[in-house]
């Protein structure tokens, strides 16, 4: 649904989804791999891993805050971010559960650290996977922010203030 919002509201809109993107961008496209290329072992798991949840816990922890009704599509986008990065989580939990059954699988074995490398790069693919679906939506949510949309399942579970006008096109959509 399209609602007529200033530009300056749009813009706060934005910034849950920004700021989702810089984790993407710098947790996952930069410090794992970085960390990776470094050798620093399972610490370069770890440490992109606690700034991500840390992200995401302040992502979580804004989009609870009760906030003004004139903050309604503001909180919107929030919400909007907070849900998407469920995305991700469920990402690092079948990684998770991928490295989890790896290391009981390997750990009486000659060979273990050679099949723990291959099994490695084999669990990473679902978090690349959940972070590129992320990043895509995140993407097209900046797009909706800025034009002054919130998605219809948003709407029905975060009802707006009746003050708050639907734009003509929308109407038009319907």
């Amino acid at each position: 649904m399209i609602f007529d919002i200033e530009e300056t509201v749009r813009k706060r809109a934005k910034t849950p989804h920004e700021l989702s993107m810089v984790n993407l961008v710098g947790c996952h496209l930069i410090a794992a791999p970085a960390a990776i290329v470094l050798d620093i072992g399972f610490l370069g798991f770890l440490i992109p891993l606690l700034l991500s949840f840390s992200v995401i816990g302040f992502i979580w922890y804004r989009a609870s805050i009760e906030t003004a009704p004139g903050d309604w599509f503001v909180a919107a986008h929030w919400r909007l971010s907070a849900n998407r990065t469920r995305i991700l989580i469920i990402g690092y939990t079948i990684s998770a559960v991928i490295l989890g059954m790896a290391m009981l699988a390997t750990s009486g074995s000659s060979k273990g650290d050679i099949m723990m490398v291959a099994i490695t790069r084999v669990a990473v693919v679902p978090t690349l996977i959940t972070v590129m679906i992320c990043f895509v939506l995140e993407s097209g949510s900046i797009y909706q922010a800025g034009r002054g949309e919130v998605p219809d399942g948003i709407v029905k579970r975060m009802p707006p203030p009746d003050t708050l006008p639907v734009s003509e096109r929308a109407v038009g959509q319907s």
